[in-house]
């Protein structure tokens, strides 16, 4: 009916990412907190489940992973968290640029995720890098999954790339004459 059910306001800084919603309800999002970026989690009754210290800003929102884990990118730490839904860190993988992506995962528990050292990431569920894709400028756009694979993702560059999720060959790429930073939707 459009009135307010509850806020959560002890955050102490501005919400730098959109809020991404688990199967259990759970709320998901980054916010500054000076000198730190926190990524909380909020029970769906808004009360706080827990929160985690990324060693940077999470500038974009958060996925979650077939087995529940989240994945978070931090822009300065230029790392990939994986948090386990308990709010302790499984693993992270350091990028070689700033990470300002979403990342996406495949039903198979695979991320992909861009980085502004130009390179667009697979990895495993366990952390290891399964492929990276080198284009001509730094990645900020988040990726999009195809029924069929496929990893759709936009770069400085001008280009918008189709790969292979397996793999990471280029399976096409179309020039949109001026750099993407925007995410594909499919």
């Amino acid at each position: 009916d459009g009135t307010k059910k509850w806020e959560f306001a002890s955050i102490g800084g501005s919400i730098s990412s959109s809020p991404t919603i688990g199967a259990n309800g759970t709320i998901y999002f980054g916010a500054m907190y000076p000198p730190h970026t926190k990524l909380y989690a909020i029970n769906p009754d808004g009360t706080k489940k827990w929160e985690f210290y990324p060693e940077g800003e999470v500038y974009n929102s958060v996925a979650i992973g077939p087995d529940g884990t989240i994945y978070a990118g931090s822009r300065e730490a230029k790392k990939l968290f994986a948090i386990n839904p308990n709010g302790s860190e499984k693993w992270n993988f350091v990028a070689g640029g700033h990470i300002r992506t979403a990342p996406a995962v495949d039903s198979y528990g695979v991320i992909y995720f861009g980085s502004e050292d130009q390179k667009i990431y697979a990895l495993n569920p366990d952390g290891t890098k399964k492929w990276e894709f080198l284009s001509n400028g730094m990645v900020r756009s988040s990726p999009a999954i195809g029924r069929d694979g496929t990893i759709y993702i936009g770069s400085h560059d001008n280009m918008l790339y189709a790969l292979n999720g397996a793999n990471g060959t280029e399976q096409w790429k179309f020039n949109a004459g001026g750099p993407i930073r925007t995410s594909p939707a499919i």
